[in-house]
């Protein structure tokens, strides 16, 4: 399993790698042409899933969502932010593939079962073509 971690900050590639230290071979992005770059590999090199934290909204992300949708097979996305966010704050529609949101600062066992969920996802993705939906991550109790 690749999975693309897009963080300017690469906080989060070292929490995803002390989170899934076996099994899940990361590719780290810091910033959204790095993260394109990756997603035009093939074969063995295309990530599986993606996981991107979401820096300023000005950035083309429902461009991007968009690629991953459309990559053969769809790559599954989670987005974590520190703004309440969701799929219509992006522009994206429930046909524009798997989006799910976290709201930062999140519990690591609330990032740890929003990763699971995503990567779940994307072994699923190759049966379940483009037509996986946008939806949100669990959030925390109390929020």
């Amino acid at each position: 399993m690749r999975l693309l971690v897009v963080d300017q900050s690469l906080i989060l590639q070292w929490l995803v790698r002390h989170e899934f230290p076996d099994g899940v071979e990361i590719a780290s992005a810091q910033s959204l042409h790095e993260a394109e770059a990756l997603l035009a590999a093939d074969g063995p090199n295309a990530p599986d899933a993606a996981v991107v934290s979401l820096p300023p909204a000005r950035l083309p992300w429902r461009d991007f969502q968009h690629r991953c949708a459309l990559h053969v097979p769809p790559i599954p996305v989670l987005y974590e932010s520190c703004i309440d966010t969701d799929g219509r704050a992006l522009g994206l529609e429930p046909g524009d593939g798997y989006a799910a949101f976290l709201k930062k600062p999140a519990a690591r066992t609330e990032l740890r079962a929003a990763l699971e969920a995503l990567l779940a996802a994307a072994l699923g993705g190759a049966a379940a073509g483009p037509r996986l939906s946008v939806t949100t991550a669990p959030q925390p109790r109390g929020s």
